[in-house]
């Protein structure tokens, strides 16, 4: 397949992708998808209408928590044993709302570094299509109860809130980032032009009671792809997203983002690919940050005319180390990697990503013991003849696991370091 028939297909894919809105809205207003029981994590009722976008997450206590959405509500559960069973789910939102639930947006949990809290965070549309609020809820007693769920931004205004990523620091403060389009608009109505949307994020310093008023961290993102977030080793937090570089450059930059307003935020260019293109392909970077302050990050570009998911690295003063490299390759032209993750685990990296090889889509890993230099020949964790939602990396007690959800299959939680 030609880097042109694949970018082509990646451009109808975006399309699709962003008229999944109306798909959302639809869904949620359907009063039986409402009121389905929750049986084999919420696939039931008409397969079309499926929403796999799962969210995932251990505690310090080996909990595992995961949050997806039922109807109009966000539900969580929990699972004691690796994934083998699950509480029954709790709703987390109990007057009903709609909900994004493309898996670029998925439910985001989270929990304190001391476990007596969990977090969850969700894009919730609004009337017109695009626009959304980001909203957030706690649970400190082990998930039996939810607060009233809050707007984390304090502007209001019926645009572009979404694309939610949510972290906890090692000081339990709660960092929430988002795309935003208020600049967009007051741009334009000022006659002025503006490419792309922004970047906000909020800070609460008291595990979630409140939020400090919201910071941007630069103009001119692409419109709907993920933010990924990170913690550094020196308990920073580091945001990676899709920027809009001059003349429609669809790049990544990184930047650090205090938990003090009083301090600046500088982002710095990540990627370094110049690929042109006038659109969002909906696929957000991933993001992990080992001892020495390298950035490794994999994402989707075209480099020198391919179109693919990239690897690449950038040293803790900014500076790129080594050339991208296709890490998905398998020797059959039609298939390409996306929407990978990343996880560092006791110094060894670890990636993982979906592609489809013409029958089923699969999930596949590798491995890394040298920061990066060399990684381990790719291996298939699952795969399944229908629908899946992207990837999550999970590290607990030292162990690697994929979380995954599938149409057919349900949820499932693998060990990904198996044959390490």
């Amino acid at each position: 397949m030609t880097a042109l028939k694949k970018l082509l297909m990646l451009l109808v894919a975006c399309a699709s992708s962003c008229a999944a809105y109306a798909d959302d809205v639809a869904h949620a207003s359907d009063p039986a998808a409402a009121s389905a029981h929750v049986t084999h994590m919420g696939v039931s009722g008409n397969a079309a209408k499926v929403r796999l976008a799962t969210g995932a997450a251990f505690d310090a206590n080996h909990r595992l928590w995961i949050a997806w959405v039922e109807g109009k509500h966000v539900v969580v559960a929990h699972s004691d044993n690796r994934g083998q069973t699950l509480s029954a789910p709790v709703v987390v939102n109990a007057m009903p709302e709609p909900i994004y639930t493309s898996a670029e947006n998925r439910p985001k949990i989270a929990a304190s570094p001391d476990s007596h809290t969990i977090y969850v965070t969700w894009s919730m549309p609004l009337d017109q299509p695009y626009t959304g609020m980001v909203r957030f809820s706690r649970s400190t007693d082990g998930g039996a109860t939810w607060t009233v769920p809050v707007t984390v931004h304090h502007d209001r205004r019926p645009i572009t809130h979404r694309f939610d990523s949510l972290i906890v620091d090692g000081r339990g403060r709660v960092f929430v980032a988002w795309i935003d389009k208020r600049d967009m608009v007051v741009e334009k109505r000022n006659g002025k032009p503006y490419d792309g949307a922004a970047v906000y994020y909020a800070v609460s310093t008291d595990g979630g009671q409140s939020f400090a008023r919201e910071r941007k961290i630069t103009d001119h993102t692409c419109e709907c792809c993920r933010i990924a977030l990170a913690l550094d080793h020196g308990g920073h937090v580091q945001a990676m997203w899709r920027n809009v570089f001059p003349g429609q450059i669809r790049d990544h930059a990184l930047a650090v983002l205090p938990a003090d307003s009083d301090q600046i935020i500088v982002p710095e260019r990540a990627t370094f690919s110049n690929w042109h293109v006038e659109a969002c392909p909906e696929h957000g970077p991933a993001l992990a940050i080992t001892r020495d302050g390298v950035r490794h990050m994999a994402w989707f570009g075209v480099v020198h005319g391919r179109a693919d998911a990239y690897y690449s690295r950038l040293s803790a003063d900014g500076s790129s180390i080594g050339l991208p490299w296709a890490f998905g390759v398998t020797g059959k032209p039609d298939e390409q990697a996306s929407h990978a993750a990343l996880l560092e685990n006791g110094g060894t990296l670890w990636l993982a990503w979906k592609d489809f090889d013409g029958d089923s889509v699969r999930v596949l890993v590798r491995h890394s013991d040298d920061k990066g230099q060399h990684w381990s020949s790719p291996r298939m964790l699952a795969r399944t003849a229908g629908g899946a939602d992207n990837p999550q990396l999970l590290k607990d007690a030292g162990r690697v696991y994929l979380s995954w959800r599938t149409q057919g299959e349900g949820y499932m939680l693998l060990p990904a370091d198996v044959e390490k």
